[in-house]
């Protein structure tokens, strides 16, 4: 993993820190491993569909955190996916059914 992706990565866990209580990020943590999992392929696959545009993965990043913010709760795999094939498409770039951001 590139180190802005992990960085990327931290700052949504930092996100949810600051969003949930300590009793919500238990129950939480516990179904945001996959999530988190999901969160880090999108910000990979934005970055490699976008011919390694940090800037695109970033803005992947700071809408799952946004998401994280007003709707108190983790996006789903499928909502990051959706956001990111957006942001790849807004960029000029096609998105594939092959491809993770187009499952």
């Amino acid at each position: 993993m590139s180190d802005q992706i992990e960085q990327m990565v931290r700052e949504i866990d930092k996100t949810a820190v600051e969003v949930f209580d300590l009793a919500a990020r238990r129950q939480a943590k516990e179904k945001a491993g996959a999530r988190r999992d999901a969160y880090e392929k999108g910000l990979r696959e934005v970055r490699e569909i976008a011919d390694d545009d940090d800037e695109a993965a970033r803005e992947l990043s700071e809408w799952i955190q946004e998401e994280m913010r007003s709707r108190e709760k983790y996006p789903s795999a499928r909502n990051v996916r959706q956001q990111g094939a957006e942001i790849v498409r807004k960029r000029g770039h096609e998105v594939s059914t092959n491809d993770w951001l187009g499952a």
